[in-house]
């Protein structure tokens, strides 16, 4: 947002890059949740038609809107019934990560062919399909509902902190917000994606 003020022709061009990116990244990030699911034995993904590489099943407006805006957005959730699923909790765990693996995937594939071209306006659109899919990545690994990251971790809380789970599930949003606000959560990330560009700049 502050890029806007400050110089709104950057931020444009950033913009530009960005949303390709973004509708990829959530758009594959949900396709593998639902194919996950039903891969497991859970129906309602495919029932629901989120079975599909068409943006418009997964794309949220307001949640891209909100990426562009704060640096953390959403799409539209992938619904599931838990007992339908292969290992139950774990099974669930499973869904959970298939999204943010996709995602660092993608980021890997984009790094590599934006390495692999010349430099110029189309090898853009590949390094922010890189740090933007590593943004969705790690942002959803966090253990903070409703993020898959919490679906992970809630399979090793024990029943007998189901209160500290309600109160996580409730506040949720509240707690991405403040850290948000706070710069708190752009520097984990930021921190989280640096590391992993090192990483692929070894590999490739």
């Amino acid at each position: 947002m502050w890029g806007l003020l400050q110089d709104p022709r950057s931020w444009l061009l950033g913009l530009i890059y960005t949303l390709p990116a973004l509708v990829l990244g959530f758009t594959l990030h949900e396709f593998s949740h639902a194919f996950a699911a039903v891969r497991l034995g859970d129906p309602t993904p495919r029932l629901e038609e989120r079975v599909t590489l068409n943006p418009s099943a997964h794309i949220d407006w307001v949640g891209v809107l909100l990426f562009v805006l704060l640096g953390w957005g959403y799409a539209r959730p992938v619904h599931i019934q838990p007992g339908n699923l292969k290992g139950r909790k774990w099974g669930e765990a499973l869904v959970a990560l298939a999204g943010p693996l996709s995602n660092f995937l993608l980021a890997a594939a984009c790094y590599a062919l934006w390495d692999a071209l010349p430099a110029g306006s189309w090898s853009g659109f590949f390094y922010y399909g890189a740090t933007v899919n590593l943004t969705l990545c790690f942002l959803n690994l966090l253990p903070v509902p409703p993020l898959d990251g919490f679906s992970v971790v809630r399979v090793l809380i024990p029943l007998r902190s189901y209160r500290a789970v309600a109160w996580l599930q409730r506040y949720g949003i509240v707690i991405l917000v403040v850290l948000s606000l706070v710069g708190v959560l752009g520097r984990v990330l930021g921190a989280a994606q640096a590391a992993a560009m090192q990483l692929f700049a070894r590999i490739f």
